[in-house]
């Protein structure tokens, strides 16, 4: 673990909550953790219990339904279905097996990473687009 750490420059160690998940949803955050799966879903579970979902963070959430939600990271159990219309863009992540169905229409564009333990699936109507 240390030598996962030691190649992430942007962890100081002393950062708050919020700024955890800032560091998570940047593009080079995103980049890490899913190139290293880091952190482990044994570490994530360990932030559970400071209710991450009101920064768009869901850890071993089930079965959720989320409309229009602009970034989101869904964690381990976690079964998401997300609808998309508005003309936006908008961001999801998955790691340590979470799975998501995504409905795109309109001129919603969704940007998706994941690790590869990780579902995703979708459909996409209108003008809307989904890049990887």
């Amino acid at each position: 673990m240390a030598a996962k750490l030691e190649a992430c420059d942007m962890f100081k160690g002393d950062e708050t909550l919020e700024e955890l998940i800032g560091l998570m949803f940047s593009p080079r955050g995103v980049e890490f953790m899913t190139a290293y799966n880091f952190p482990n879903i044994a570490t994530f579970r360990r932030f559970k219990k400071y209710h991450p979902e009101r920064y768009g963070v869901y850890i071993d959430s089930g079965e959720i339904s989320l409309l229009e939600a602009r970034k989101v990271f869904l964690i381990g159990d976690t079964t998401a279905e997300l609808k998309y219309r508005e003309t936006a863009g908008n961001r999801l992540f998955l790691m340590c097996g979470a799975k998501a169905s995504v409905a795109a229409s309109g001129y919603a564009v969704v940007k998706v990473e994941k690790d590869k333990d990780s579902e995703v699936s979708y459909i996409v109507q209108d003008n809307a687009k989904i890049l990887w």
